[in-house]
């Protein structure tokens, strides 16, 4: 894969990411589940978080130098 193909797959992976992380931000808002403050949601996000980290360093390894 060449570095170009990896930006645009990675540009590609950042918009799955957030618009899942949104997603999850809506469900637990309408669940009751949404706590105020920046870091107390995390667990929230541990699941796709590390999904799409996993994505990305797969996706770092397969470029071509």
């Amino acid at each position: 894969m060449t570095r170009e193909q990896a930006n645009k797959e990675y540009r590609q992976l950042l918009h799955d990411w957030n618009e899942e992380s949104d997603s999850i931000i809506e469900r637990a808002k309408r669940e009751g589940r949404l706590k105020p403050g920046l870091d107390s949601n995390r667990e929230l996000f541990v699941e796709t978080d590390q999904k799409y980290m996993k994505k990305i360093q797969e996706l770092k390894d397969s470029v071509d130098e």
